[in-house]
């Protein structure tokens, strides 16, 4: 029997101090602590677990006082050695892999997945918006949710060797019982993703069952891009 029968897990995946992107560290506290507040505000009963990704020690920042106050536990990953040196190198979709990889592996451990409801990824620097229903997501045991397949950019040649949609990973969610189904998926995605040269949007597509999939058509989330600084909405 569940712990927390009504309880969501949020996964927010973090890289406040990356060695790529055009967003610079103040802009990246001030908008990781919006999606923080906001977050807490929408699902103010469930638990988040901040993980952060960067190849650089946050320990002594005084903005991790605040990550603290809005999350219930908190992960930082720059001394691990795989998601260093991916990180390190500006391997993005590499680095947030392994990054979920060994964040589901320790919640497997100390948190034990089905004591929850649901497992939502959720990017920092994402924004929650005023359409977004947690009561969504009820009744999907069994399932993924994804924002609806959106159609690749990749060049045909690539397309035809690989997948001819994509799933954002912006913002996605599983049922706990996926876990060991996504754990797997992860180990797929980035072989996928070092061997073929795609990103982890296009390898996500891949490799997931379709069988496992439900595709939201909005998700009710804007976010910014690291690359561009712009503001997509999902």
């Amino acid at each position: 029997m569940s712990l927390f029968p009504d309880r969501n897990l949020f996964i927010v995946t973090s890289a406040l101090r990356p060695n790529i992107g055009v967003v610079g560290f103040d802009d990246r506290v001030v908008q990781t602590r919006k999606t923080l507040e906001i977050l807490k505000q929408k699902v103010p009963n469930d638990y988040i677990l901040f993980v952060d990704g960067s190849p650089n020690d946050l320990t002594k920042e005084p903005f991790m006082s605040e990550v603290m106050k809005f999350s219930d536990g908190v992960m930082l990953m720059y001394d691990n050695e795989m998601v260093k040196n991916f990180a390190g190198s500006g391997r993005k979709s590499e680095a947030e892999t392994a990054l979920l990889f060994l964040t589901l592996l320790t919640v497997k451990q100390k948190l034990q997945p089905n004591k929850f409801k649901r497992i939502f990824k959720f990017s920092a620097r994402t924004y929650l918006q005023d359409g977004f229903d947690i009561k969504a997501y009820d009744d999907l045991f069994g399932k993924y949710v994804f924002k609806k397949r959106i159609p690749s950019w990749l060049p045909k040649q690539k397309q035809e060797q690989t997948t001819d949609n994509l799933f954002i990973t912006r913002m996605f969610s599983m049922c706990p019982s996926l876990v060991d189904n996504y754990l797997e998926t992860l180990q797929k995605n980035l072989d996928d993703i070092i061997r073929l040269g795609i990103d982890t949007e296009h390898a996500h597509f891949k490799n997931i069952d379709k069988k496992y999939v439900v595709e939201f058509d909005e998700l009710h989330c804007m976010g910014i891009m690291a690359g561009t600084g712009a503001i997509e909405t999902y």
